[in-house]
């Protein structure tokens, strides 16, 4: 594993790298604004401008599989992201309410692999494989019902559905979800109840196995 930082301007990003014997290289660049004096709009140009160079730095070509943005007001902050998100190659993207901690307004983790093929599946799940072997990455599900509890039901009822779509299961193919959570003190139990009855129905107990499934605060 490797670790480096590079400074655009305002923006500074930390890329880790791994290596395969193979020779498939997998980046995480965490890129976060320095000056948390500007406003929101000139925080994401140069955010964008640095993300933009630094993939024209990095070798071996690689592909965005993943992109999570960190914002501090996602009801007013959106638009405008995605406005400039739409000009950067598509890949399976997150947008969540998780300030962060130096007093910017927006941050950003994209995850990257050398030598991959992608597409989007039918399941509007996105796929990243190389050789026999494929990833598939999904984000931003919600739902509106009444509670906590049924919307935690009714996304992974349709997160289910996807991987079905793509002949996967929970059970066999999952391997990690991200639960964000508003008001997360409050709305936790109904979440951990759902999930935890979505679980059984798919073979996930205590006699099988558990997937790691992480419950956070954030908005969406």
């Amino acid at each position: 594993m490797n670790l480096i930082r590079k400074q655009y301007n305002k923006t500074e990003a930390q890329i880790t790298s791994f290596e395969t014997k193979k020779g498939i290289t997998e980046y995480h660049v965490i890129f976060q604004q320095t000056d948390y004096m500007d406003d929101y709009s000139t925080q994401l140009t140069d955010l964008m401008k640095a993300y933009s160079l630094c993939m024209e730095e990095l070798p071996g070509n690689p592909t965005a599989v993943f992109r999570r943005y960190f914002l501090s007001d996602v009801t007013n902050q959106t638009a405008l992201l995605m406005e400039q998100e739409r000009e950067n190659p598509y890949c399976a993207l997150s947008i969540v309410q998780q300030a962060p901690m130096n007093g910017t307004k927006i941050a950003l983790w994209a995850w990257l692999q050398t030598g991959v093929q992608t597409q989007v599946l039918p399941s509007n799940l996105f796929e990243a494989r190389h050789g026999n072997y494929r990833q598939l990455f999904g984000a931003n599900l919600c739902n509106r019902a009444a509670n906590a509890e049924y919307q935690t039901r009714l996304i992974f009822r349709d997160y289910i559905m996807q991987l079905t779509n793509a002949n996967c299961t929970l059970a066999n193919n999952c391997i990690h979800t991200w639960i964000f959570v508003q008001n997360v003190d409050v709305n936790y139990p109904g979440v951990v109840k759902a999930r935890k009855e979505v679980f059984a129905t798919q073979n996930l107990t205590e006699e099988t196995h558990f997937i790691a499934s992480t419950g956070i605060e954030g908005r969406y």
